[in-house]
Formats: C-alpha cells, structure tokens, sequence
C-alpha cells in the first residue's frame, strides 16, 4: 500500500537485503527488533510501577494517584526518550533510533507525545487497531506503524 504523494519525502530505496533504505541513507529497524526493545521499556516500566505499588497503600484514593501517575511517567518516558534522543532503553540495546521520516533529526518531545499518545488510545480504546499498529511495520513500504505516521517518524537502525 503506497503513501499518498504529500507524504512521501525524498526518495526511498532499498538495501541489498531488501530492507527499506531513507532518503538521508538510514536503514529502517528490524520489525522484531522493535518488538524487543518494547518489551525492554515495558519490563522496565512495570518494575518501577511494581516497587512505586509496594512501597504505597492501596485506598481508593492512593489507586487513583498511582495510575495516573504511572500513566504520566509512561508518557514522559516514550515521550521524551523517542522524541529528544530518539531512543528508549530498549531501543538504545538493541542499536536502534526514533527519527524523522523525512530529515533523520529528533522528532521532539511534543511529537514524542503524541506518538505516544496515538499507541495510548489505540490500546485503551480499541484492542484490535493496537494489535494491527504493532504489526504495520511488517508489510509497510517504509515499516512505519500508524503511530509513526503520524508523526511522521520512522525507526531506524543506529
């Protein structure tokens, strides 16, 4: 499936491997190698949220405070790393890097945000359209999911 003409950028090519190659000569990450890195920053999330659990009580109140405090330190978290570095624990062990599509630079922190933001409400809203965002980069011609269309990101290898 093509990108419409306004969204396409310079010109992509293809490495000898196939792999989908940026106009500025990146190549584009593995699909599983994203799938690790995710399952890293998780791993990780959900340890600091298992020890922030242990250490607190566990009233109405505290419970309220605790998700959303978890839900905000996962925003900042993806938020800041995918936007400024351009890479999140997991993504910075497996070598590699959220950039723009377009130029290679950092995308930023608001379009770090919203990235986030696109995989927060395909998650919580509807299961399905999460589970076909993960597995978009697998047959897309720049193996971007929705959430780095758009934003207009791509992941690449560092």
């Amino acid at each position: 499936m093509d990108d419409p003409d306004w969204f396409r950028g310079g010109v992509w090519t293809k490495s000898l491997d196939g792999s989908p190659v940026t106009p500025y000569g990146a190549i584009t990450a593995a699909w599983w190698k994203r799938l690790v890195a995710l399952m890293v920053d998780n791993l990780l999330l959900y340890i600091v949220t298992v020890l922030v659990s242990v250490r607190s009580g566990s009233s109405g109140a505290v419970t309220t405070i605790r998700f959303v405090a978890e839900l905000a330190l996962t925003f900042c978290y993806f938020g800041y790393l995918n936007g400024v570095p351009g890479q999140t624990v997991g993504k910075r062990l497996l070598r590699i890097r959220c950039v723009d599509a377009d130029t290679g630079g950092a995308i930023g922190f608001q379009r770090g945000l919203v990235r986030q933001g696109v995989v927060a409400v395909l998650s919580l809203a509807f299961l399905f359209p999460a589970f076909l965002d993960g597995l978009w980069p697998l047959w897309d011609q720049k193996r971007q999911a929705w959430h780095d269309k758009v934003v207009r990101s791509v992941v690449i290898s560092s």
